[in-house]
């Protein structure tokens, strides 16, 4: 959260501030007003955040972090917020889905696992056309400075139930970054509906070939799709109202470079069963989603490489589990765990 911060523009870090003193977030040393008087007590008339440097800004926002306001600091930097704000609401004609839906984006772990650095050169909002970042936090920002995709009224759209499961698998990159080298999706019938070869944007440093079963001559003689092209696809697929399906969503959309609000992320709906077991934990892992294929759904992964239409599968899989046979989201813990 600190590196995001810091690669912020001086404009958006004045307006984090800003929008952080609107709601009364503190940081280690109080409020923007009593940290400037912890740090800086002889310059009262620099008071506005357009009137400090980005070094100062950076410091303040970055002892929120610190602090229990740094969940809402969060979910001011997420780009997608004003449709994240809108599907975390409760409706009274809510189905079954969109409490899902909601049950992600309230999940405390979701503002930080959801926390991606955008940058409007190669990455892309699926609800939204353009940047974002012209105004990312004022309220009305998606009536006034953004382009919908949809104009469809939120109660309509909450009633859409249709679900695309996303997975990809990824290469590390030169500059410390991963990149998907192969995206699938599958529909709410399984059905394969994309499953391609991704060309990554950087030096690829390695390919974990056990992994995705891919090296330098494989993925070079693939004729791999570009990363820009497999964006222009995601976004036909996935429309603002579509739900996205995942297991730990937020790491395939980095590698993506895109976002999207309305999402499903199994990660964040399973827990382990800690009753009884006498265990003290921090805090809590998250079942893998080889343990809850076995735990839930009664068989294994396949320990082959290249498994990646085998996980959005499962993870659909997940999700129907809850949503017809109402499946207990709460599972047995692993032996590995219990020996420990």
């Amino acid at each position: 959260m600190e590196h995001i911060i810091a690669t912020r523009e001086t404009d958006e870090l004045v307006e984090l501030v800003i929008a952080a003193q609107e709601k009364g977030l503190s940081g280690e040393h109080g409020t923007w007003l009593e940290f400037l008087k912890f740090c800086d007590p002889t310059r009262d008339y620099f008071n506005d955040p357009r009137n400090r440097k980005a070094e100062t800004l950076i410091q303040f926002l970055t002892s929120i972090i610190k602090t229990d306001d740094s969940r809402k600091l969060a979910l001011l930097m997420n780009p997608s917020r004003p449709l994240v704000r809108r599907y975390s609401c409760k409706h009274p004609k809510e189905t079954a889905e969109q409490r899902l839906v909601r049950k992600t984006l309230t999940h405390e772990e979701y503002p930080f696992d959801f926390l991606i650095p955008y940058n409007a050169k190669d990455w892309v909002l699926t609800g939204i056309i353009g940047s974002p970042i012209v105004d990312p936090l004022n309220d009305l920002a998606a009536e006034i400075s953004y382009s919908f995709r949809s104009r469809m009224p939120y109660a309509k759209s909450i009633a859409i139930t249709d679900m695309i499961a996303l997975c990809c698998e990824k290469v590390l990159c030169q500059d410390n970054t991963e990149a998907a080298v192969r995206v699938a999706a599958v529909d709410r019938n399984l059905k394969v509906i994309l499953d391609v070869l991704v060309k990554p944007n950087e030096p690829v440093i390695n390919f974990r070939t056990s992994i995705t079963g891919l090296d330098c001559f494989a993925l070079h003689l693939s004729n791999a799709t570009p990363l820009s092209d497999i964006q222009e696809k995601l976004l036909e697929l996935f429309p603002t109202e579509t739900i996205m399906v995942g297991h730990l969503l937020n790491k395939d959309l980095k590698a993506l470079k895109m976002d999207h609000a309305r999402v499903i992320d199994t990660s964040l709906l399973f827990k382990y069963d800690f009753s009884g077991c006498g265990i003290v934990v921090g805090k809590l892992p998250r079942p893998s989603l080889d343990h809850l294929c076995k735990s839930v759904l009664g068989y294994e992964m396949p320990k082959s490489p290249g498994r990646c239409v085998d996980e959005a599968v499962a993870s659909m899989k997940l999700v129907l589990a809850i949503l017809e046979h109402g499946a207990d989201t709460s599972v047995p813990l692993p032996d590995d765990m219990l020996k420990n």
